[in-house]
C-alpha cells in the first residue's frame, strides 16, 4: 500500500502545471509600474507624512540606494534573459520583458534629469509637499480643533505676552497631548488672541500645525530658506513644514 501511495504521489507531482511565467511576468510589471507612479509623486514621503515620521537620513542612505540598486540589477538581469532567449521567446514574451526593462529606464533616466540639470521638471514632487499633505491628513482626523481653542479661550494675553513661550507637558490639555509633540508653545496672532503651535523634527527639519481662533490669518507659504511650506486646515489653522 505504501508503495502505491508513494507513486501516486510522485504522479501528481509529475502532473502539476509549470509555473505560469506569463503571469508573474505581468505580476512583475504592474508592480513595477506601480512603483515608478508612486516614487516620483512623493508616495513614501506621504506616508513620512501620515504617520508623522521623518526618514529623510534613511530615505536618503538607505532606501533609495537600496532600491536604486535593485532597479538596475533587474534592468540587467532582465536584458540578458532577453537577449539570451530571444529566439525562444514569443512575441508576446518579448514585448514583457521589454516594457520590463524600459520603464525602470525612464525611471531612472527622469530621476537623473531632474537632480543633474537645471531644468525644472515637475515628475519629481520636493519631498516636502507630499510629506505636508499626509501630516494634515493624519491632523484632520486625529486633532479636536475645537477643544484646543476652548483651552485657548482660558489662556490670557499675560501668558503669551513675550510672544512665543515653551510650556511643560503637564499644563498641556489632552487634545495636545495625544500628538506627544516635541515643542507646544504659545503665541499671540495678529489680533492679540493667543495661538498654539507643535512642532516635530530635528537636524534634518522641523514640521508642525499652529491653530488659532476661526479669524486668524493664515500665511501665505515662505519659499526662501528656512521658511515654511504651509498648507490651510480650517480657518484659523494650518500645518507647516520647514525648507532647508
Amino acid at each position: 500500500m505504501e508503495k502505491k501511495e508513494n507513486t501516486e504521489t510522485k504522479e501528481t507531482e509529475e502532473r502539476k502545471p509549470p509555473l505560469d511565467w506569463n503571469k508573474w511576468d505581468g505580476i512583475i510589471s504592474v508592480a513595477i509600474i506601480a512603483f515608478v507612479i508612486i516614487v516620483p509623486l512623493g508616495g513614501i514621503e506621504y506616508l513620512n507624512g501620515r504617520f508623522s515620521t521623518s526618514s529623510i537620513f534613511l530615505d536618503a542612505c538607505f532606501i533609495y540606494p537600496t532600491l536604486g540598486i535593485s532597479i538596475i540589477v533587474f534592468v540587467i538581469m532582465s536584458a540578458i534573459q532577453l537577449l539570451c532567449n530571444w529566439k525562444r521567446y514569443t512575441r508576446r514574451k518579448r514585448t514583457i520583458k521589454i516594457v520590463q526593462i524600459g520603464i525602470p529606464i525612464v525611471f531612472i533616466a527622469s530621476f537623473a534629469i531632474s537632480f543633474l540639470t537645471p531644468i525644472e521638471t515637475y515628475i519629481w514632487q520636493p519631498g516636502y509637499k507630499p510629506f505636508t499633505y499626509g501630516f494634515r491628513d493624519r491632523i484632520r482626523i486625529m486633532a479636536d480643533v475645537k477643544d484646543i481653542r476652548d483651552w485657548l479661550r482660558t489662556l490670557s494675553k499675560e501668558d503669551c505676552k513675550r510672544n512665543v513661550i515653551r510650556i511643560p507637558s503637564e499644563k498641556w490639555p489632552k487634545s495636545l497631548k495625544i500628538f506627544y509633540p516635541h515643542h507646544v508653545n504659545l503665541g499671540l496672532d495678529e489680533n492679540g488672541n493667543p495661538k498654539v503651535r507643535l512642532t516635530w523634527g530635528g537636524g534634518f527639519g522641523h514640521w508642525g500645525f499652529e491653530i488659532g481662533m476661526e479669524d486668524m490669518e493664515i500665511p501665505p507659504s515662505d519659499f526662501s530658506q528656512f521658511g515654511e511650506y504651509r498648507l490651510s486646515l480650517e480657518p484659523g489653522a494650518y500645518v507647516w513644514h520647514e525648507l532647508q
